[in-house]
């Protein structure tokens, strides 16, 4: 994973101003967690992309704006359902708005679907880069919107 991160353009240390997606997020009616911003703040603006070998391909761009702006609904339905603050992460595989929650649980919502990505963020990564290498793959599929089977 590590290698991935690289890649990716992350290093030890990193730090990016999140003062412009706090303001924006915030106008746009989002009620954020610190849990996101401190993610914001060391892995925002980059795109983590699966290893070779992870079948099918992977990747989690970090922009909660530009994945999430028009979607602070969705975060309050979230939210609601699952009784706890889910903030704007990013786009996983380039087409699912994903969320992280202020226990750091990572789900990813497509039309009538949410993926749980990860109970944190370091699952979460690690999913995206190496899939579901040696686990039960049942814990990650994807769960109706309306059922309560994901939670």
């Amino acid at each position: 994973m590590l290698e991935a991160l690289g890649v990716a353009g992350w290093a030890a240390g990193r730090k990016i101003a999140t003062g412009d997606w706090t303001q924006q997020l915030t106008a746009a009616g989002f009620e954020l967690n610190d849990t996101a911003v401190g993610v914001w703040a060391e892995f925002g603006e980059l795109t983590i992309n699966n290893c070779p070998a992870r079948v099918p391909a992977s990747s989690l761009h970090i922009d909660p704006v530009d994945a999430c702006i028009d979607a602070a609904a969705e975060a309050s339905r979230l939210r609601h359902r699952y009784a706890e603050n889910y903030s704007p992460l990013g786009m996983w595989s380039i087409q699912y708005r994903s969320y992280i929650a202020t226990s750091g649980r990572v789900v990813a919502v497509g039309p009538g679907v949410l993926w749980l990505l990860g109970s944190t963020f370091a699952e979460a990564l690690a999913y995206v880069v190496d899939g579901d290498a040696g686990a039960d793959r049942t814990e990650r599929a994807p769960w109706l919107a309306g059922s309560r089977a994901g939670k």
